[in-house]
């Protein structure tokens, strides 16, 4: 456990912000989540013999990295049931005394307490961490819902992070305006026109992705690709309004039946949209995201 940081120019578990910088990588965070519990299954054997006694004060410091960790890059799992009863007391009377309390999910940024989470981030830097992650786990949560917006917002993280380099006032600054855009749910205002009900906004940014690729259409067309929206969105809101189960494993003809009468519209339009490969690929898609936002257009 401790060579994990070693060999990353730590030397010591104590400084725990640099710790939890060298987590920055998905790769050595699962690697670090799967030897924390191995170390701390093992110490759970051997206590309460004295053997075990000397590393209980680092089973407690990286038990507080994991959920310093855990917080900030919100992909790393709870220790659960694998860790012993022995050393959970141990370690969560621990990490509670520090402020954190590991039963809790992390904090998100439409959670009330968000911004008062990230004011008390080490430096400017640990800072920028704390919102680039929440930013990012927003964005794993909600893609399946709005992929078009969350694969932008995505490619404009990056490229922040890519020419801010370690400008972190300034990398402060955008990432703060990117929370403030989902906060507000404007986001993705600029795409869509704005009479465009709102759940139908995400709809029409996957049919603009299949019909446009990339292109800015022009205004008759967007209107056009508008009111052919909101037609598919509606006979996707009929359909799952009257068939309430129709994601449920035993209903998948069901949806088939509901894939095909979105080709079949998407087919009848005069003058064509797409040719069939691509209602055939746009129907897939639009399944997928009224799957994902199912609760959303429940209450349409």
């Amino acid at each position: 456990m401790v060579d994990l940081f070693r060999q990353r120019g730590i030397e010591s578990l104590a400084d725990t912000e640099a710790c939890v910088e060298a987590l920055g990588s998905e790769k050595l965070r699962a690697e670090f989540a799967a030897r924390l519990k191995t170390f701390l299954a093992s110490l759970d054997t051997v206590l309460p013999r004295p053997e075990g006694l000397p590393y209980s004060g680092d089973a407690k410091r990286l038990a507080y990295i994991h959920a310093r960790a855990r917080n900030r890059y919100k992909d790393i799992p709870v220790l659960g049931k694998d860790v012993g009863a022995k050393v959970r007391r141990l370690i969560d009377d621990h990490v509670i005394s520090l402020g954190i309390d590991p039963r809790i999910p992390p904090i998100q940024l439409t959670d009330i307490e968000f911004d008062a989470h990230v004011s008390r981030a080490a430096s400017d830097r640990a800072k920028a961490s704390e919102m680039e992650h929440a930013i990012r786990s927003h964005i794993r949560r909600h893609t399946d819902e709005d992929p078009v917006l969350y694969r932008k917002l995505s490619e404009r993280l990056n490229e922040i992070l890519r020419t801010l380099g370690e400008q972190w006032n300034e990398v402060i600054a955008q990432l703060q305006q990117i929370i403030d855009e989902l906060r507000s749910g404007s986001a993705g205002a600029p795409d869509a026109p704005d009479d465009l009900p709102g759940h139908c906004a995400p709809f029409l940014r996957t049919v603009l992705d299949v019909v446009c690729a990339g292109q800015t259409p022009a205004p008759a067309v967007l209107l056009r690709l508008k009111d052919v929206t909101v037609g598919l969105v509606e006979q996707l809101v009929q359909e799952l309004q009257g068939n309430r189960g129709i994601w449920s494993p035993n209903k998948r003809a069901d949806q088939d039946n509901l894939n095909g009468q979105l080709f079949e519209h998407l087919m009848r339009l005069r003058p064509p949209l797409v040719d069939a490969d691509l209602a055939g690929v746009l129907a897939d898609r639009l399944m997928e995201q009224a799957r994902a936002s199912h609760d959303r257009l429940m209450q349409v």
